[in-house]
């Protein structure tokens, strides 16, 4: 990992480690796991957290972090996350009829192609917002 600042953050629910998160709607410095792929993506738990009395360490952009996937992907490419943080594939057009969407990515597979679900790997953590096909 990466020596870029941890930040330390509320929970709204319980939450794993080695997942993305977004910030709560309304409510101050608190994390959850991002609603939808519009939801911007701000870090990469480092730790689990099982009530929410307590808060969990989230390093942001910038760090390379271990994340935990839910599908295959190629060393290298994109990668966004789905609604239980956990990261998936992005799909980029690169033609302008077919993109139609808002989607935030996460970042870049830096480790080995992930052939697995479950299977847990580097990613450097750099969001932001592009348009995807549908």
């Amino acid at each position: 990992m990466s020596l870029v600042a941890v930040q330390s953050y509320k929970v709204q629910s319980t939450l794993s480690a080695q997942r993305f998160v977004a910030f709560v709607s309304g409510t101050a410095d608190t994390v959850q796991y991002p609603e939808s792929a519009q939801n911007f993506v701000v870090g990469i738990t480092l730790d689990s957290v099982v009530d929410t009395t307590s808060s969990i360490p989230v390093c942001g952009p910038g760090s390379v972090a271990k994340v935990y996937f839910n599908d295959s992907v190629t060393a290298g490419q994109p990668v966004k996350s789905d609604t239980s943080g956990r990261a998936v594939p992005i799909s980029l057009s690169n033609t302008t009829t077919s993109v139609t969407l808002t989607s935030c990515y996460c970042g870049i597979l830096a480790g080995a192609s992930v052939a697995a679900t479950g299977t847990i790997a580097k990613v450097f953590f750099c969001p932001g917002f592009v348009r995807t096909s549908a």
